[in-house]
């Protein structure tokens, strides 16, 4: 038989009164106290794992408890009757610093596994496989939100639009699966040249990126790319990844709100949309085959390429650091 003291709490109100409990070798805890005296079963009660010093919960059958700080006693207790076998190895666990270093060091490597190897498998996977009104959808709500807080009304001469979407439109017979996809001009204003390929297969070309452009093989060119996005889901594998990243972190952090505010943002995801070297690559190895099968010169990509990166080297240490494969390189293969 052993004795401590321990805080009872009845469940009914905030009142808390000082208690003796005792705990008997026939497994039976007694609780005494001012007005209290109870006498409860090992198997009618319920021990709260332990945690660290953190005092132990009993729950009592009737809704009240027993806050306990007296661990040591509890495990005793709990050994001699045969029960809290699995909270004495997780207390074990935590109370060795190699294991929670162990745990540590598993942890930030499984995360690890999962943001590079993971995250984009699974998020291939699924990109492929979702409805098209959620491509629909995604593709509504970023234009919206583009038009609003970035494009105005294009002001390219309306025969330029018709010669390009002229061009555009044969380009699609030569493309399986994409008799939906759409050109849509947009005056860039701050953002200047540009294309963006959404999700529902609106590409957004920019007045800028047209008056860039020296013939309209370079503008071709650039669709090929934003086409090449397209065809390998890159937009919705980009959301679904920044998803999983925020969900992956929310789950670690005990932070909710990172994966909800994710979800909110969407639009925004893909308007400030920032490839990853693979989606680069995979766009440009799909213009590149465009334009040989399509006999036009290689050097329509490159050329408006250089352009719109302008003066951009991308040398030095942020370089090694980048996800981007770099514009030199990209350059140096359509020519």
């Amino acid at each position: 038989m052993s004795k401590t003291t321990a805080e009872y709490h009845d469940g009914l109100s905030s009142k808390v009164v000082q208690v003796e409990l005792t705990f008997n070798d026939d497994g039976s805890i007694g609780i005494n106290g001012e007005g209290i005296g109870k006498l409860c079963l090992l198997d009618d009660v319920s021990f709260s794992p332990r945690l660290g010093n953190i005092p132990r919960v009993i729950n009592l059958p009737d809704g009240a408890s027993c806050h306990v700080a007296d661990n040591d006693l509890i495990d005793s207790f709990l050994k001699a009757q045969r029960r809290g076998a699995g909270s004495s190895f997780i207390h074990m666990l935590e109370s060795r610093i190699i294991y929670v270093i162990a745990a540590v060091l598993f942890t930030a490597l499984f995360s690890w596994g999962m943001v590079v190897h993971g995250v984009p498998y699974f998020s291939k996977k699924i990109a492929f496989n979702l409805p098209e009104e959620v491509d629909r959808q995604l593709g509504k709500g970023t234009l919206e939100t583009m038009d609003r807080i970035m494009f105005s009304e294009s002001q390219l001469d309306t025969h330029v639009q018709m010669r390009l979407l002229s061009r555009f439109d044969g380009m699609k017979t030569q493309i399986e699966g994409s008799q939906d996809y759409k050109m849509l001009f947009r005056h860039g204003n701050e953002i200047g040249a540009n294309a963006f390929a959404l999700p529902s297969g609106i590409i957004v070309v920019t007045d800028e990126l047209v008056e860039l452009s020296e013939n309209d093989d370079e503008v071709i060119a650039i669709l090929a790319h934003e086409i090449g996005h397209l065809i390998h889901r890159h937009s919705v594998r980009m959301v679904l990844q920044n998803s999983a990243v925020a969900v992956l972190i929310a789950t670690i952090t005990g932070d909710p709100f990172s994966s909800s505010s994710i979800v909110v943002a969407l639009p925004t995801i893909l308007v400030n949309a920032n490839y990853s070297r693979e989606f680069e690559v995979e766009a440009d190895d799909y213009a590149y085959h465009y334009l040989l099968d399509s006999n036009m010169p290689l050097d329509s990509f490159a050329n408006i390429l250089e352009r719109i990166t302008g003066d951009d080297s991308e040398q030095g240490v942020e370089n090694y650091l980048s996800t981007h494969p770099e514009t030199s390189d990209r350059l140096q293969r359509f020519r």
